[in-house]
C-alpha cells in the first residue's frame, strides 16, 4: 500500500489583505468603549487622567463658559464641584477648550451616585429622582432605596440635585 501525502497549503495573504485585516481589527477594538479612568472629577468629555494632565494647558476657558459654574480650577486643572449644582452635559466646556484635553466622545465626570439609608422612599412615597437621570442609571422602586447602575452613571449629579433631602451622594 502506498501512502498518499496530502499537502496542506497555508494561505499566503497579499500585503493589501494583511493591512486590511489589521486595520479592521484595530477599528473593531476602537469601537469598544471603556469608561474613562479618573482620579478626580473632571469636565464630562475629558480624556483619561494621565493624558489629560499632559494635554490641558490650564487656561481656564472651560471654567469661564460653564453655565452651571461647577468647574473650578484646582492645582491649575479643571475639576468639578457638584455640591450645589449639577452638570447638564451641555458640551460648552468642550467647545471652549483650545486643546484636545476635552475631546473624548464619551461624557463621564468620574463621579458616581450612591443613595443612602436616609432615602425618604423607605418610609413614604418619593420619586423626585425617578425621572431625572439622563442615562437611566437609576432604578426606582416603591418602599426601597433606589439602586444606581454605576456602569451607566455618567456622574452628572442631576439625581443629587433633585433629591430634596440629600440622600444621594456623589463620590
Amino acid at each position: 500500500m502506498t501512502e498518499r501525502k496530502i499537502k496542506t497549503q497555508e494561505p499566503q495573504p497579499s500585503r493589501r489583505a494583511l493591512f486590511t485585516g489589521m486595520a479592521k481589527r484595530s477599528y473593531q477594538a476602537a469601537k469598544v468603549e471603556e469608561k474613562v479612568q479618573r482620579t478626580v472629577p473632571r469636565p464630562p468629555t475629558a480624556v483619561d487622567e494621565d493624558i489629560f494632565t499632559r494635554l490641558c494647558n490650564q487656561c481656564g476657558e472651560c471654567e469661564k463658559v460653564c453655565p452651571e459654574s461647577i468647574i473650578r480650577m484646582e492645582n491649575g486643572f479643571p475639576t468639578l464641584d457638584v455640591e450645589y449644582s449639577h452638570c447638564t452635559l451641555c458640551g460648552k466646556c468642550q467647545t471652549a477648550c483650545p486643546t484636545i484635553a476635552l475631546s473624548n466622545k464619551q461624557q463621564d465626570t468620574g463621579l458616581r451616585a450612591k443613595a443612602s439609608e436616609t432615602c425618604i422612599n423607605l418610609y413614604g412615597y418619593c420619586d423626585s429622582c425617578a425621572q431625572s437621570c439622563p442615562s437611566q442609571a437609576l432604578e426606582w422602586k416603591d418602599s426601597q432605596i433606589p439602586s444606581i447602575d454605576i456602569n451607566k452613571c455618567a456622574g452628572c449629579g442631576i439625581c443629587k440635585s433633585d433629591c430634596f433631602i440629600g440622600a444621594i451622594q456623589l463620590r
